[in-house]
């Protein structure tokens, strides 16, 4: 009687111990990722003009940036990300480097201060590199196809 007691609260311990493990160490961090994720969704929806017009201040060239270092630093605190990218449909790693490269090259374009040398026009170039974003990382960084 007491040896099934003490089995059945050892168990119960140890099925805790494991969902907290679980819970810690594989969801929270998924679930920050895709928080990273919406976040730089609302951004670009929220400053959508700025962005795409190649008048944003620094602040809005500073945020993206942190938003591209936070998916990128997110992405590195889950365990196994090839395993779950494939079953949670997160984007896989070489389309989130592509993604944040081109996160990295519209926060320098957006600002019109800074001189630019590319091929096509700033405004052609800051569309594309949205494109990118928006196929590579898996968010809706426009109103388009809502």
């Amino acid at each position: 009687m007491v040896a099934s007691i003490v089995l059945t609260i050892l168990s119960g311990v140890t099925i805790f111990v494991i969902g907290q493990f679980i819970l810690k160490l594989i969801l929270d961090p998924i679930v920050a990722f895709k928080t990273a994720l919406g976040e730089l969704s609302a951004f670009f929806l929220r400053e959508q003009a700025k962005i795409t017009n190649a008048t944003a201040t620094e602040e809005i060239q500073l945020e993206i940036q942190r938003l591209t270092s936070s998916i990128l630093s997110h992405r590195h605190t889950i365990p196994f990300y090839r395993f779950f990218a494939f079953f949670l449909r997160l984007p896989y790693n070489k389309r989130l480097i592509e993604g944040c490269h081109a996160l990295n090259s519209i926060s320098y374009h957006v600002n019109q201060n800074i001189p630019y040398t590319g091929k096509n026009n700033r405004y052609h170039e800051i569309r594309e590199k949205m494109g990118i974003i928006s196929t590579n990382l898996k968010v809706r960084v426009n109103y388009e196809k809502l």
